[in-house]
């Protein structure tokens, strides 16, 4: 049994369900979310569907907040390479805002898979369970982490080349 939503609800899940994989893909691939990729591209889109969606679904405070961060994080990454002054800072921003893009996919995702499946007995009680929360500080320390390895793998790459 599927779990009770709006229409509008399911448009927003399925909507930007694609970008979970997508996103993984890419940080697996190019160790980034590159939006200059056929790939990154098809993410930018279904983010934005489901950011988008997301203001017109969600109903509580904190998840508004992840909305608004994920609309305001996916702008910040699309858009700086079209922003002149900020063009030398393009790969550091684009990366922080669409790994920040990716974490606030996945936080809400992970929520309310936890809470809402199976239908009739999910897994988690709510939002305050141990185990939400669990998933959630683990999430945040992938995202610290992740940036990190993402800018050590940069730098490694910079030094090897001027080496060469």
């Amino acid at each position: 049994m599927l779990p009770q939503l709006s229409a509008l609800a399911w448009f927003h899940t399925l909507g930007s369900l694609p970008a979970v994989p997508i996103g993984l893909i890419l940080l697996l691939m190019h160790g980034r979310i590159n939006p200059a990729t056929r790939l990154g591209k098809a993410y930018l889109a279904f983010m934005f569907v489901g950011a988008i969606s997301a203001v017109f679904v969600i109903k509580s405070p904190p998840g508004a907040a992840i909305a608004a961060l994920s609309l305001i994080s996916l702008t910040v990454g699309a858009s700086v390479g079209y922003i002149r002054p900020l063009a030398r800072y393009r790969w550091p921003i684009e990366t922080i805002a669409l790994s920040i893009s990716y974490f606030t996919l996945l936080l809400p995702s992970i929520t309310e898979t936890l809470t809402r499946l199976p239908a009739g007995d999910p897994i988690a009680s709510g939002v305050e369970d141990s185990l939400v929360i669990g998933f959630q500080l683990s999430l945040l320390v992938l995202l610290v982490l992740g940036i990190t390895l993402q800018f050590l793998s940069r730098r490694r790459r910079q030094s090897a080349a001027v080496l060469v």
